[in-house]
């Protein structure tokens, strides 16, 4: 028998706080997709980062034209330097969107209490809200450093870092957090009914999220911004990083990190 109430306003309350965290999942998601299919970018898909070739073959042998998907409505902000109000509202909700396909998942465990009862739908929402916040200021970062990237050229028409001494420092970055202890340091979290209920915990919550979360985020700049492949696959690995005490899977990380740097500086 499962162990969710079948009815009660509890039960109802619960019911619709994680419809709510699975449709902004949903959406992020979604969002992301719709960039994918919309770019006008001249050239393959294959070249928007490891991965992306599944989706340039779609295009080219399924369709039977490598710009199928490609349509007037595009999502994505300008490929120059050259932005406008449009182009930076673009790139915000890009970052949001990734922030909302990739970090909540993070939440996912934590929406039931330790007795499997369905958080109520207020201090849930309040937590999911404080969280997405907490992740706000990463969000206006990702757009400076795009715009700053795309100013200087070193950022390609499909949002790949195409600099090996950046690529290399982002690396480093991640490396020094994870081989230090700095990132495991906030993988502990709060086994309570509280972890996610109140505006403050969820907060609090999701700024140890994203000094834990946070450097591999970056790592979508050298992957490729939208590498839906990357973004996949990190989402996992952060879910799997904040799901609990795993030494292991820190050192594991810090030391690709490092030796992807070293590549990256001896290139």
């Amino acid at each position: 028998m499962s162990s969710w109430p079948e009815s009660g306003t509890r039960a109802h309350g619960g019911w619709g706080a994680f419809a709510l965290l699975f449709g902004l999942i949903v959406l992020g998601w979604t969002f992301a997709l719709a960039q994918v299919l919309t770019m006008d970018t001249p050239g393959s898909l294959a070249e928007a980062g490891p991965g992306m070739q599944i989706f340039a073959y779609v295009k080219a042998y399924v369709f039977g034209d490598p710009f199928a998907f490609e349509s007037s409505l595009s999502f994505c902000a300008s490929q120059t330097g050259v932005w406008g109000v449009a182009d930076v509202l673009k790139s915000s909700a890009m970052w949001l969107g990734m922030i909302l396909a990739m970090m909540l998942p993070v939440l996912l465990p934590l929406g039931r209490s330790t007795s499997g009862v369905p958080l109520p739908p207020g201090a849930t929402t309040a937590g999911l809200t404080g969280y997405v916040i907490a992740w706000l200021p990463f969000c206006a970062l990702g757009v400076a450093a795009q715009w700053i990237l795309q100013r200087e050229g070193v950022l390609s028409a499909h949002l790949v870092l195409q600099h090996d001494g950046l690529s290399a420092s982002i690396l480093l970055i991640v490396a020094m957090m994870y081989l230090s202890g700095l990132a495991r340091r906030s993988e502990t979290r709060t086994q309570t009914n509280a972890s996610a209920q109140s505006f403050r915990t969820g907060l609090a919550y999701g700024l140890h999220c994203l000094r834990c979360c946070g450097p591999l985020m970056l790592v979508m700049f050298i992957t490729g911004l939208m590498n839906l492949v990357a973004m996949l696959v990190l989402t996992l690995l952060m879910v799997v990083t904040m799901s609990g005490p795993n030494r292991f899977l820190f050192i594991a990380i810090g030391t690709a990190a490092l030796a992807g740097a070293t590549a990256f500086a001896l290139t």
